[in-house]
């Protein structure tokens, strides 16, 4: 099996269903009535987000995320909408976790991202999120996020790197990661998988701890200031260690 068969049967076995009909998707009522507990009528509505959306999930790690659209006119601030879910579902048992904009629960032995956000007008799709990470709100457009990663032709790279960092348990904020990925195979033409994922790891190794990524839909949010200094340092570190020899089938499993 060559190298591009090896990855290539890995993405097949992690693949996520994610049409309309999916049953992933057909959590959201379940996940918009925790929002209504919430906030009432002042939620929007749910939205798939994430991996599920860009097309970047796989089965083992958080295959799909509801994006919480509260409405501008709630007097609570994006990051009390935040508190807010937390601690309600933290009350209904389900031990969730903070992860950067978004919290994290086990739902029916699925890992759901749930993204509590305040959209900036009724018109448009800009929100405001909070970042937990950093202690600060971030306004963003998340369905130009989905748009670009759809349409970027790497979401078989993204999809390999998702998994090497759940695997090993690395610390790295997936747009980050996605924008990363982007970043490293900006002039390289499709080719081969595996000659595409090595290039990458050769950017995280030698030219991403410097680089200030941007998110590009909004010059004001610093995506690389997702982690610090020692964060960006340990996907260096990692990503050498993914590029010292070792065959495909320990590096990615």
């Amino acid at each position: 099996m060559t190298a591009d068969e090896y990855l290539t049967f890995v993405l097949a076995r992690e693949a996520v269903g994610n049409g309309p009909l999916s049953p992933l998707r057909g959590l959201a009522e379940d996940m918009a009535g925790y929002g209504r507990r919430l906030a009432g009528e002042g939620l929007l509505g749910v939205h798939p987000v994430g991996g599920s959306e860009h097309g970047t999930a796989n089965l083992t790690g958080r295959p799909i995320g509801f994006l919480f659209s509260f409405s501008p006119h709630l007097p609570a601030s994006v990051d009390r909408l935040y508190e807010g879910l937390f601690a309600l579902l933290d009350r209904l048992g389900y031990e969730p976790q903070r992860r950067d904009a978004g919290i994290v629960l086990l739902y029916r032995n699925v890992l759901i991202d749930i993204v509590p956000a305040k959209r900036e007008a009724m018109a448009g799709d800009v929100h405001e999120l909070w970042n937990a990470r950093a202690k600060r709100a971030v306004k963003t457009c998340p369905t130009a996020h989905a748009r670009l990663i759809r349409e970027s032709g790497r979401i078989a790279e993204i999809r390999c790197l998702k998994l090497w960092r759940d695997q090993i348990g690395l610390d790295f904020p997936t747009f980050y990661l996605e924008l990363s990925v982007l970043a490293a195979l900006r002039k390289r033409p499709p080719g081969s998988l595996s000659d595409n994922v090595w290039a990458v790891f050769g950017y995280l190794e030698t030219l991403f701890v410097a680089r200030s990524v941007l998110d590009p839909f909004n010059a004001n949010n610093i995506v690389s200031d997702s982690l610090s200094a020692a964060g960006r340092d340990a996907v260096r570190k990692a990503a050498r260690l993914a590029r010292s020899g070792r065959p495909w089938s320990q590096i990615i499993t």
